[in-house]
């Protein structure tokens, strides 16, 4: 029998827009978004990243040298920051397959936008030479779908109905074609954020443990908690969330940018019953006191709440740390 391991998420890159390097910036870090998670239900030899920012250069690294050949990468969007690491990962060269998964928008998934990526004379490597290594799976009509790992079986899409009837079923529900136990499976489940262009937010759940994880990135204050982002979030172990701007510059310059506030991720957190929270898609421009100013406005707001959540269970993400679900 597999041992059963806690899920975990280490955090590869945590700055929006662009990478920095300054020092200003050396406690929480430069790189853009990129996050690996490990869990006992991913198979033996995969890596399992979310986004490919430049934090995907140091994580792709470390796979190889642990030999985990295959690089599975679930992308929530196509802008530049996101984007930045997969043309320079050394799996896009040396390992036996990157699969990217990714919403399909104006018509580009994957290998469009690897297609672009990878072209002269933005980049002298042509895409054509290591498309070979790629598999390529874009997404559509985001909610619809679910992703399920196990660790003999591998990674599939499936339709969400098929999840709920699985669920609905106990412990004996499958999926998969009957394939794979649902309950010895690592679930991803998908929300379309407020940002500009498709983008996913990704709510992992190991079966095995019941323990949740939910990376909401790019996502803009809303005005109210719609019903189904409570639902992707509530209960949540732990919640990694963009606070990148200060209310003050959001209400003045940033609405409609596509990214929050600290106050609103600890209103969200607080809704949502989530037991710890980090904020990461830090402004480029912001220097480690910024991002500690903004940790301090989301701990005054979960006072101001009266929320349960206990201040220490609140962070500023930071480039290779490493949190426990």
């Amino acid at each position: 029998m597999q041992r059963r391991t806690i899920m975990k998420v280490k955090i590869f890159g945590i700055r929006g827009s662009m990478s920095v390097s300054s020092p200003e910036n050396v406690v929480y870090g430069g790189n853009t978004t990129c996050l690996q998670i490990s869990s006992s239900c991913i198979p033996s030899g995969v890596a399992l990243a979310v986004d490919a920012g430049t934090g995907l250069l140091p994580l792709s690294m470390g796979a190889v040298k642990a030999g985990l050949k295959k690089l599975v990468v679930l992308m929530t969007h196509w802008h530049h920051d996101h984007t930045q690491g997969i043309t320079m990962a050394p799996h896009t060269f040396m390992g036996d397959e990157v699969v990217l998964y990714g919403p399909e928008d104006h018509g580009i998934g994957p290998k469009e936008v690897m297609e672009q990526l990878m072209k002269e004379p933005f980049f002298p490597v042509n895409y054509k030479k290591v498309k070979n290594r790629f598999t390529c799976k874009p997404m559509d009509n985001i909610g619809t779908e679910v992703i399920i790992i196990h660790p003999k079986h591998g990674i599939h899409k499936i339709q969400i109905s098929e999840y709920h009837k699985a669920v609905s079923e106990g412990e004996k529900g499958r999926v998969c074609n009957g394939r794979c136990l649902l309950s010895e499976c690592l679930v991803v489940l998908m929300y379309r954020t407020t940002h500009p262009e498709q983008t996913i937010s990704y709510r992992f759940i190991e079966m095995p443990t019941q323990k949740t994880f939910v990376f909401l990135t790019d996502h803009e204050c809303t005005a109210a908690f719609p019903t189904d982002l409570v639902n992707h979030v509530k209960n949540a172990d732990v919640l990694i969330v963009d606070g990148q701007y200060s209310k003050v510059r959001y209400d003045s310059a940033t609405a409609g940018f596509g990214h929050a506030t600290p106050e609103y991720c600890a209103q969200l957190a607080h809704k949502c019953n989530v037991k710890t929270f980090g904020i990461t898609h830090h402004d480029p421009f912001a220097t480690d006191s910024d991002v500690e100013m903004r940790l301090e406005e989301a701990k005054a707001e979960l006072v101001k709440l009266g929320s349960s959540i206990k201040a220490e269970s609140i962070f500023a993400c930071a480039c290779y740390q490493e949190v426990e679900v």
